[in-house]
C-alpha cells in the first residue's frame, strides 16, 4: 500500500481498519468457543470415567503395634526365689528362675519388695541381679518393710539372668516380691553388642 491507497482509506473512514479489526474479534470469539467446547468434552470424559469405575474399598491403615520387650515376674516361693510370669513379651522365664532375654542392651528393671525377719528385728538382706559374671545390686531390703527401686542396667542375651538373695539369717523371709525387666529400644535388637560377660 502506498501513501495515495492509505490516504484513500483514511477518507473513506478507515475502511481497511475496521476490517482488520472484526477479523480479529471474529478469532477471538472462535476461540473462546472452541476452548469452551474442549473444556465440556474433558468434563464429560472425566465424569463419564468416574461413573462408570467400580468401587474399590479405601485402604485401610492400621497403626503398626510397638515392638515391646520385657518380662513382669510376680514371686510364688520365696525359699528358692521362684516367679510366675504376669506378662512378658519375647523374653522367657526358664525353670521358674531364670530369665531368657532376646535382645541385648540396656533394660530398666523394677522392685518392689516386702520383707521381715521372724526372730530378730533390726537385719537386712540383699537382692541383687545376676548374668553371667556379672553381678547388679538391686536392693537393702529392711526387716518390716517395702521398698521399690528402678535403674537401667546393661545386659546381653547369651546368658540367663536371675535374682539372687543373701542373707545373714535364715530367719529373713521375703514376705512379696515384684520384678520387672523392660527393653528400651523398643524394635531395636541388638545381638553381641552389649556382652556382659567382658
Amino acid at each position: 500500500m502506498d501513501s495515495k491507497d492509505a490516504q484513500e482509506s483514511l477518507e473513506s473512514g478507515g475502511g481497511g481498519a475496521r476490517c482488520r479489526c472484526s477479523n480479529g474479534r471474529r478469532n477471538t470469539a472462535a476461540v473462546f468457543v472452541i476452548q469452551s467446547l474442549f473444556t465440556a468434552v474433558c468434563a464429560a470424559l472425566s465424569l463419564s470415567i468416574f461413573l462408570n469405575t467400580p468401587d474399590k474399598p479405601l485402604p485401610q491403615l492400621t497403626p503398626q503395634p510397638l515392638q515391646d520387650r520385657g518380662i513382669f515376674l510376680h514371686m510364688k516361693n520365696s525359699d528358692e526365689l521362684r516367679f510366675e510370669v504376669i506378662w512378658n513379651q519375647s523374653v522367657q522365664l526358664i525353670d521358674e528362675k531364670r530369665v531368657q532375654l532376646s535382645c541385648a542392651g540396656p533394660y530398666m528393671v523394677y522392685l518392689w519388695a516386702c520383707a521381715k525377719n521372724r526372730k530378730n528385728s533390726g537385719e537386712t538382706a540383699n537382692l541383687t541381679l545376676e548374668q553371667g559374671n556379672k553381678s547388679f545390686h538391686l536392693q537393702t531390703l529392711q526387716d518390716g518393710k517395702c521398698q521399690q527401686m528402678q535403674s537401667v542396667f546393661m545386659l546381653s542375651e547369651k546368658s540367663d539372668v536371675m535374682v539372687n538373695f543373701t542373707r545373714v539369717q535364715d530367719t529373713f523371709e521375703i514376705e512379696r516380691l515384684l520384678l520387672g525387666l523392660h527393653y528400651m529400644l523398643g524394635a531395636e535388637c541388638f545381638t553381641g553388642q552389649f556382652d556382659s560377660e567382658r
